[in-house]
């Protein structure tokens, strides 16, 4: 049985494996075209709602702590 460490070696060699393999030039053509593989260039609405309210709710936290409003 592999100790943690060994298990940790065993997955960093494996993720430096697959980045490789997704560098290559016939590889990274054939991901390009793969529909998982495409940027979305717009965020939903309704994400853009909720990161407005984070937002809101962090500005109006530092304004608490630094006693302004």
């Amino acid at each position: 049985m592999l100790r943690r460490d060994e298990k940790a070696d065993g997955a960093s060699e494996t993720a430096r494996l697959i980045s490789r393999q997704i560098r290559h030039a016939e590889n990274a053509r054939f991901l390009r075209r793969l529909p998982g593989f495409e940027l979305q260039r717009e965020l939903p609405g309704s994400l853009l709602d909720l990161l407005c309210k984070l937002q809101e709710a962090e500005s109006a936290s530092a304004q608490r702590r630094h006693g302004t409003r």
